[in-house]
């Protein structure tokens, strides 16, 4: 048996492996996307050995050395796990890129149309408009029993609903023609569907815009968590220099559970507390920080979002007392904190910002660096950053204990 055949029966045997390997890429892919608010559909495969095989035979065909042992053609095969998002809005492509790159360890990326490949044949429009990745998933993203898939390399494909549709029809058909090349005239009739696909996009795109604007009407409602994300990216990319913000979206679908029970689900409620979050770059995402804003020093909204994010907590019992005794002396730490940075301005609203503490001159340095310390671990512990050991959430929250019963001296009510 030659190579060629011995790696297609080897890869037989591995088949149930890539396949599991694209099956969960393609969950992980479309909880987030979901989360995240953006509406697509998300499908995988393993490489079929037909195919597969074929593909084989023609890239050893233009090799200047043919393949030596089956490891060099797995290297060379990317996608034997592949992943297809399908944006229902092409317009969300830049904000899937960067989910992507969140969410998994991007080895390669490849936007098509490629400007410096000349087209396979005579076309008036621009073809194939797409992000392709070779990623792996993260192996702290994966359970013990899933911890083998991290070694799969995926091409995880996003364009459009109208472009996977169309790239499929010409891929099949002049890529791996069964009845012989396609004439001038298929070919054409292919360019043209092509224009109609591109002029579809454009009125996919409209209809997102006409979305957004209706949305941007003071008294309307979020409907839904989608509503809500796109709302938030215009008005952030509208209101932001792309180096001053980035734009990791986070789980809006959590924060439309939080608005909604909160009854703050419209633009008019919500439209305040964007303009008073100090987005900064740390490790917290755009809806992290927005809640933030939203629960700053009020128990009953901490008490809430910790009900809506249930069974999401890490740790055993012991972690859960800890951090439910750290909350109870950060919070009103929190309040205090605010009521000081807000004093001077009644314009300044909502959770408390160390740079503008630290210009009132009003605490000493050990003060400042303990409220920073103390906020690293209220962040990771509301957000799920990290979970730290039970004695050290303790720890902290004696500490806040005593900074809150320290400032209450120096900031009487």
């Amino acid at each position: 048996m030659d190579l060629i055949n011995q790696f297609i029966e080897n890869y037989k045997r591995k088949l149930n492996f890539y396949e599991a390997a694209g099956r969960l890429a393609a969950r992980q892919l479309e909880a987030s996307l979901q989360s995240a608010g953006i509406r697509a559909m998300v499908t995988s495969r393993a490489k079929a050995p037909g195919r597969l095989k074929s593909k084989v035979l023609i890239r050893n065909s233009r090799r200047a050395v043919p393949y030596k042992n089956m490891r060099e053609i797995y290297e060379d095969i990317a996608d034997l796990s592949g992943v297809r998002v399908s944006l229902y809005f092409p317009g969300d492509r830049d904000k899937t890129d960067s989910l992507v790159c969140d969410l998994f360890t991007v080895l390669e990326t490849k936007q098509f149309p490629e400007q410096s490949k000349p087209p396979t044949y005579n076309k008036r429009f621009s073809g194939y408009w797409a992000n392709h990745y070779r990623a792996r998933m993260r192996e702290d993203s994966l359970e013990p029993s899933q911890k083998k898939y991290a070694e799969a390399r995926i091409e995880i494909q996003v364009a459009s609903v109208l472009m996977h549709a169309w790239s499929e029809v010409e891929h099949d058909l002049v890529y791996k023609p069964l009845q012989g090349t396609l004439s001038d005239e298929e070919l054409a009739i292919l360019d043209e569907l092509n224009g109609l696909v591109l002029a579809g996009e454009i009125a996919l795109e409209r209809l997102q815009s006409a979305g957004n604007e209706r949305v941007r009407n003071k008294n309307a409602a979020f409907s839904s968590q989608y509503e809500l994300a796109s709302y938030l990216y215009n008005y952030l990319s509208n209101n932001f220099r792309p180096e001053d913000i980035e734009l990791r979206m986070g789980n809006i679908e959590l924060l439309f559970r939080l608005i909604s029970r909160l009854k703050m689900n419209t633009v008019k409620e919500i439209q305040p507390v964007l303009k008073s979050v100090k987005f900064e770059k740390d490790r917290r995402n755009i809806s992290q920080q927005i809640v933030d804003q939203i629960i700053t020093g009020n128990e009953k909204r901490y008490a809430i979002y910790q009900e809506l994010r249930d069974g999401r907590e890490g740790g055993g019992e012991d972690s859960r007392q800890a951090a439910s005794y750290f909350f109870s002396q950060w919070v009103p730490l929190e309040r205090m904190l605010n009521r000081i940075s807000n004093r001077n301005s009644q314009k300044l609203r909502g959770a408390f910002n160390i740079n503008t503490l630290n210009r009132m001159n009003v605490l000493d340095k050990d003060c400042l660096n303990r409220i920073v310390s103390l906020r690293k671990s209220r962040n990771m512990l509301i957000h799920d950053i990290e979970v730290p050991e039970a004695d050290f959430i303790t720890k902290q929250g004696d500490e806040a204990r005593e900074l809150l019963e320290k400032l209450g001296e120096q900031f009487p009510s």
